[in-house]
């Protein structure tokens, strides 16, 4: 199976990749977040052979749902229209356990998301 990791930003949206095969997550690229950004992810989806979407969930610290979910959960719901399955991965400490600064390095923490996410699938 091929994954794509997503870390969903107001502005930019981060992307890693992940097959069965290796298991190791790869940061991918950066895509902007605009009114295309459905059909851009269709034809990433279709050129890499995507299966599953495995997405970064901004929990609270206290496991509360707060703007930047609520976002998120926005953005899964024009994510559905492909017609894959969807994973909410937990990121509250994947993304702050990463060597990236404030000013994050997106496809790196996607990268981070869909490690996690494998982690804890193991096959």
């Amino acid at each position: 199976m091929n994954y794509l990791g997503i870390d969903y930003g107001e502005a930019k949206i981060g992307l890693a990749k992940a097959s069965d095969s290796s298991r190791v997550a790869v940061p991918f690229r950066t895509v902007m977040n605009g009114a295309d950004l459905i059909d851009q992810l269709e034809r990433i989806i279709l050129a890499e052979g995507i299966e599953h979407i495995v997405v970064g969930y901004p929990l609270g610290l206290s496991g509360g749902l707060g703007a930047a979910t609520r976002m998120v959960d926005g953005f899964i719901e024009k994510l559905k229209t492909l017609s894959l399955p969807i994973t909410k991965q937990d990121e509250r400490f994947s993304t702050t356990s990463g060597s990236f600064p404030r000013e994050r390095d997106h496809p790196a923490a996607a990268a981070l998301i869909l490690a996690t996410y494998l982690e804890a699938h193991p096959l």
